[in-house]
């Protein structure tokens, strides 16, 4: 009994620091050590230091200098190279939609879900809104592999965004982005298609450029 209610604190804890992360209530370069951690929640030791190893495997939190953990600051050179890992996977699934007529029915449904979120929406809400998109987006090229190394790096595509919040200042400014993304997507036309996503992508990387 014990064991189970320890593993549904550590998750709530996951799930609550990852907001904040993402959300950038925790700024990059937060400390996180277990000893503040566990005076802010009121859990034990033992249970942060199992949600922050979470949060590390992830990529949400690192190593720093010594023994202490910081929410990540990433660089331009990181984010230059996410990108060149990124791009190519999503080009890819873009050109097996396009070519095989794919149904953008989900990606569709995840960009409804992003347009519908209300103004005072938080930063993370947004943040997850638009990592649903992208995921659904990869899921409808219908490679079982692309699907599953995917994700991984989304985690750290969330925290890329969440320290883009001054380039999208109404929730609406991101889900107007995506629609015109995946209106050309649907056109049918396979050039144009992804010609519009490697713009919607180095574009993504510009505003991070420019901070």
């Amino acid at each position: 009994m014990s064991v189970l209610q320890t593993t549904s604190t550590r998750d709530a804890l996951v799930t609550e620091l990852r907001r904040r992360i993402l959300s950038g209530e925790l700024p990059p370069g937060t400390p996180l050590t277990e000893a503040s951690v566990a005076s802010t929640f009121g859990v034990a030791r033992p249970t942060v230091r199992s949600a922050l190893q979470v949060l590390v495997s992830r990529r949400l939190v690192q190593p720093s200098d010594g023994r202490s953990l910081i929410v990540p600051v990433l660089s331009k050179a990181d984010v230059r190279d996410l990108f060149f890992v990124r791009t190519p996977l999503e080009l890819a699934a873009v050109r097996l939609i396009v070519h095989n007529e794919y149904s953008l029915a989900e990606p569709a449904s995840r960009l409804e879900a992003m347009a519908e979120l209300p103004g005072d929406a938080s930063w993370a809400d947004l943040v997850e809104a638009h990592t649903r998109f992208h995921v659904a987006l990869i899921d409808s090229a219908g490679s079982p592999r692309l699907s599953r190394i995917y994700p991984p790096l989304q985690e750290e595509m969330q925290l890329c965004l969440a320290q883009l919040k001054a380039d999208y200042p109404e929730p609406e400014d991101l889900a107007k982005e995506h629609r015109i993304l995946l209106a050309a997507i649907a056109s049918g036309d396979e050039d144009f298609a992804c010609d519009t996503m490697q713009a919607h992508l180095e574009q993504a990387v510009r505003n991070f450029m420019s901070r």
